[in-house]
């Protein structure tokens, strides 16, 4: 692999990662919001919203680790 494909690769993935946390933020906002919030029905709906914010939280922090793990190239010698 070239130097340059090396590059990009490293792009793509940081990319990835970086959409993986945004959109998982995103979700979560959504979540408080139709959990505590008047979005869908009076008084909030908790049974949606805590699923879908535990499911952002899941996408922002647990699931950039590990995939950035699985990428990990192996230590040089």
């Amino acid at each position: 692999m070239t130097p340059e494909d090396q590059e990009r690769l490293a792009k793509s993935r940081f990319q990835m990662l970086q959409l993986l946390r945004f959109t998982g933020i995103i979700v979560m906002i959504l979540g408080m919001w139709i959990w505590a919030g008047d979005i869908l029905r009076e008084g909030g709906w908790p049974a949606l919203g805590i699923p879908l914010f535990a499911l952002g939280l899941f996408e922002a922090l647990v699931l950039p680790v590990i995939l950035a793990g699985k990428w990990k190239s192996p230590p040089q010698e």
